[in-house]
């Protein structure tokens, strides 16, 4: 069953970047690509260049992050930063569903296996056209503004922080402008080199 799943690392002080992200700094100054160092800190590649976790709990999340993803959501800024991951998500080239009040010209539009789809009419449509090529996968929000929209509108099932022991002092905060309390039960922890990694399902009101 397809499940709507914030799947986030974290600063210890709650930031997802540092500040003045960009693509100079794709993860914001304040060395913060340092939240991300659990998924470098082993030495076989899992699957793609970008990945390779150690062995165990970090090994295990990656794996995991590989088999129950079925499409991405993110914004605009990302899409950006990351020049649309030239067409190919890194994991499993799954489609990429990108929320945005102007789409890009097509001819600027990267190609490849993800598709990019942009949205401009919000995060439920979103999620819906998400749904409808996951093939019973999990659709994963990335970035602080998808998680956010989506948590503020109930729409969000699950949330998956790979909590980094490092504090960035400033940058771009996941949760915040939820517009009041989401409640939570935690459903696993793990703890593996550089990162904690805990899973919460949202408890819906």
């Amino acid at each position: 069953m397809t499940k709507v799943v914030i799947d986030m690392t974290m600063s210890l002080d709650g930031f997802v970047a540092g500040p003045e992200d960009g693509k100079e700094y794709p993860l914001g100054k304040n060395d913060g690509m340092r939240i991300f160092d659990w998924y470098f800190s082993g030495k076989d590649e899992y699957r793609n260049k970008l990945f390779r976790p150690e062995p165990g709990p970090n090994l295990d999340q990656v794996k995991r992050m590989y088999e129950e993803s079925g499409a991405f959501i993110f914004g605009r800024r990302t899409y950006e930063i990351t020049n649309g991951w030239g067409g190919a998500h890194p994991v499993n080239g799954v489609p990429v569903f990108v929320l945005t009040h102007t789409p890009p010209p097509a001819n600027t539009v990267p190609k490849g296996p993800s598709n990019l789809t942009f949205v401009t009419d919000g995060i439920a449509s979103a999620i819906r056209q998400a749904r409808a090529v996951a093939n019973g996968k999990d659709i994963k929000l990335g970035g602080a503004s998808p998680g956010q929209q989506a948590l503020k509108e109930g729409l969000c099932d699950e949330i998956i922080i790979h909590l980094a022991p490092y504090l960035l002092g400033d940058g771009v905060r996941l949760f915040d402008q939820l517009g009041g309390p989401v409640p939570l039960e935690k459903t696993s922890a793990t703890d593996g080199p550089l990162a904690t990694h805990v899973r919460y399902r949202v408890l819906k009101q």
